[in-house]
């Protein structure tokens, strides 16, 4: 084993969310490679926070609520303790939020002397609305070490943002990949859902967002509802974010309120993919999606429209379909070719998972993260671009 090394990660609240996800499963494998890791989040209290400890994960946070300003503050002097109680080479911050409290320890009066990186895991989108945090998150690149993107569509912003294309790289989100789904396992998944042995099933993974493409989903099921192979179902796992009201007025306009499921939060279990026949990822905007790679894994052909990491993972006509955003008419068109014709679902299904097990497993997404780690704490001179 080689010599510890330790890392602090700035991180936001450790609750269900993707990049939440992504810590859960690369964090604990680092541990186990020779990292001794801390953890600050901007708040305590995430139902991941506890497999995180049993993992040997030092987990810091603040347990009160508190305006953005101060929880941002809060974390950077909690950020700058834990390097100094630690003797931490390397302040690596996860989201934009966590990196600003980063950057700030990074330049408290007394100086940091570690490395410091930013994992973006999303096109951003999310600065459209707030120019000064925006401002203040391009300035922080000057003081980074390593820009680190999870797609190459995150990756060209990021270099766009900071004018240092020697500073950026690419990690893409890796996931634990089971065996293939069994006969067995898919029965039991239907029955967990009430959906027949005998239906076409449809499934989105994602939390109820407006980027995320649901009423354009619906809006594309509602031209080809009749043309479908009956009986259909699509099934919506996912937490609502305030649009589901929404949603189940055009669905039941449409007449399809019989065909769709809503279950609400889904954790930790890939049911919703060994139920259905396609998957979907119909997003406006996105980094690049576990719940994806998870189709793909449980060998599902995929169809997602052609933005972010989505262009990463989908080989347009081999692994599924990739659509424009926003077009329920090219949506609906995708569909209904991949309903009709269950040889191109066999097909694209098995291209898709063998790709995840290539590119996109868990091992190889922790071999780059800790190959990435070593070299930045060896001091290596060479840009981040050449150590992964």
């Amino acid at each position: 084993m080689a010599d510890r090394i330790s890392v602090v990660i700035a991180a936001p609240p450790m609750r269900t969310g993707g990049t939440e996800q992504h810590l859960l499963h690369v964090l604990p494998l680092l541990a186990e490679r020779g990292f001794d890791i801390t953890a600050v989040l901007l708040q305590k209290g995430g139902a991941l926070e506890a497999p995180l400890r049993e993992a040997g994960i030092t987990i810091i946070a603040p347990s009160f609520k508190s305006p953005r300003p101060l929880r941002t503050l809060m974390q950077a002097i909690l950020i700058n303790r834990a390097v100094n109680r630690s003797g931490a080479k390397i302040v690596h911050a996860f989201l934009s939020e966590p990196y600003l409290a980063a950057t700030g320890a990074h330049l408290w009066p007394f100086g940091l002397s570690t490395k410091l990186v930013h994992a973006r895991r999303s096109l951003a989108f999310y600065s459209q609305h707030h120019r000064i945090a925006q401002t203040v998150e391009r300035q922080a690149h000057r003081f980074s070490t390593a820009l680190i993107g999870n797609s190459h569509a995150v990756a060209k912003e990021l270099v766009a943002e900071s004018a240092t294309p020697h500073k950026v790289c690419i990690i893409h989100n890796g996931i634990p990949i089971a065996n293939r789904v069994t006969a067995d396992e898919r029965a039991a998944a239907r029955m967990t859902f009430g959906l027949s042995p005998h239906a076409f099933v449809m499934t989105l993974v994602a939390n109820l967002h407006t980027y995320k493409g649901h009423a354009d989903l619906i809006a594309a099921l509602g031209m080809i509802a009749d043309q479908l192979p009956q009986p259909w179902r699509l099934l919506l796992p996912g937490r609502d974010e305030g649009i589901r009201a929404a949603l189940q007025v055009e669905i039941n306009r449409l007449g399809i309120a019989g065909n769709v499921v809503f279950t609400g939060e889904w954790k930790g279990s890939r049911q919703p993919y060994a139920a259905a026949d396609i998957g979907l990822l119909v997003s406006h905007t996105e980094g690049f999606s576990n719940s994806l790679i998870e189709g793909m894994a449980a060998a599902l052909p995929m169809i997602a429209t052609s933005v972010g990491g989505n262009i990463d993972a989908i080989d347009d006509g081999e692994t599924g379909f990739l659509v424009p955003p926003r077009s329920p008419a090219e949506l609906s068109r995708a569909i209904l070719q991949l309903a009709q014709d269950i040889a191109l679902r066999e097909r694209f299904g098995k291209a898709a998972r063998i790709k995840a097990l290539e590119q996109f497993a868990l091992d190889r997404c922790v071999d780059r993260y800790e190959h990435f780690w070593r070299c930045l704490a060896g001091g290596w001179q060479s840009s981040p671009s050449t150590w992964l």
